[in-house]
């Protein structure tokens, strides 16, 4: 572990920053001291893992909720911004639709995505076999079943289909541009269904991971000019685990933004007061309704906002761009844009 992961001049410095934990022990950031690393936990207690203990990544699956807040609390206490989510990572456990349904989720079903990005981003973490189009429907080119490869000989399994208004809105010829989502699913070795509690749980939670990335980066409910049922229902509607994640981590860095008193939480939305009307920022989409009548403001971002630690930038950006929208929402009388001064003052 030291060679590879901790003294390697490369990859030391993502070492670093990561949690270990001695295998049924134990876990910690690694400290250097006295000519030998350890493992130093939340509180700062620290143990010197024997030549002879296996050393494994840390994943918040396995741990308590408290355990998991206070690394959550220590890495931003000490600005640590980790190579990929860790203690911030979403944790997906099985629900009791899930359990009734027996093989299958619908967890992330129905979604409409920009099935361009979609597919690069599905691909870039593994998955192959999403290729919709409108070149033949009468050979199944409107559906498609993104897989992935798992441990243990498992294979996950995402259906995809193009949905009845496509064909008019892309043309014949045209690449699809939207896709919808559908059921996802496990196989065994043998390419048999798996009932959804027979799949190990990080095995399970990683998988929808990566649907609720895919949702949470692709969705055309993001779209800051968007207008539909699904676009009302996905922009404003209930918090993915994804979203609830950010809303931890909004929750911890408020203190530390110069408008902290000008911003509430709330269970979907952050509260920004601004001096000429108060605004409620999706926790999910990034969009935003100002009251008393919950009118739209739109607002496509641009620049990077305030200058404040963030401890993960996984999902797209969107921390980013909310926090960067309060700081603009706050400061609504000083705001030139004529399009937004215009729906503000509307």
């Amino acid at each position: 572990m030291c060679d590879h992961y901790l003294d390697h001049p490369v990859t030391g410095s993502f070492g670093r920053t990561l949690i270990w934990e001695i295998s049924q022990g134990p876990a910690g950031l690694p400290v250097w001291d006295a000519g030998a690393w350890e493992l130093a936990d939340p509180a700062g207690r620290r143990v010197r893992p024997r030549p002879d203990d296996e050393v494994v990544l840390w994943h918040p699956i396995t741990h308590t909720l408290d355990e998991v807040q206070a690394w959550r609390d220590r890495l931003l206490e000490i600005d640590v911004r980790q190579p990929f989510k860790q203690a911030f990572r979403e944790v997906y456990l099985l629900t009791p639709a899930e359990e009734e349904a027996g093989d299958r989720s619908r967890r992330f079903a129905g979604h409409l995505l920009r099935y361009g990005q979609a597919k690069a981003l599905l691909t870039e973490r593994g998955w192959t076999g999403l290729s919709l189009g409108h070149w033949g429907w009468e050979y199944g080119s409107d559906e498609a079943e993104a897989v992935r490869e798992l441990p243990g000989g498992l294979v996950v399994r995402w259906d995809f289909h193009l949905d009845e208004e496509s064909f008019e809105r892309d043309g014949a010829g045209h690449t699809a541009s939207v896709c919808v989502s559908g059921e996802l699913w496990f196989t065994s070795p043998t390419g048999a269904r798996l009932p959804l509690p027979e799949v190990p749980a990080l095995t399970f939670s990683e998988a929808l991971r990566d649907a609720d990335l895919a949702v949470g980066v692709t969705s055309t409910g993001l779209d800051p000019e968007g207008q539909g049922d699904y676009w009302q229902s996905y922009g404003f509607g209930d918090l993915s685990e994804n979203a609830r994640v950010r809303r931890d981590a909004l929750a911890r860095l408020l203190p530390r933004l110069a408008i902290a008193e000008r911003c509430a939480l709330t269970d979907r939305f952050l509260v920004v007061r601004g001096e000429l009307r108060t605004y409620k920022i999706h926790l999910g989409s990034g969009n935003i309704l100002m009251e008393p009548n919950d009118a739209y403001l739109c607002i496509v971002p641009r620049g990077s906002g305030d200058r404040v630690f963030l401890p993960f930038e996984e999902d797209g950006g969107l921390l980013s761009v909310i926090v960067s929208k309060a700081f603009l929402l706050a400061a609504d009388n000083e705001i030139t844009d004529p399009t937004i001064v215009r729906q503000i003052r509307s």
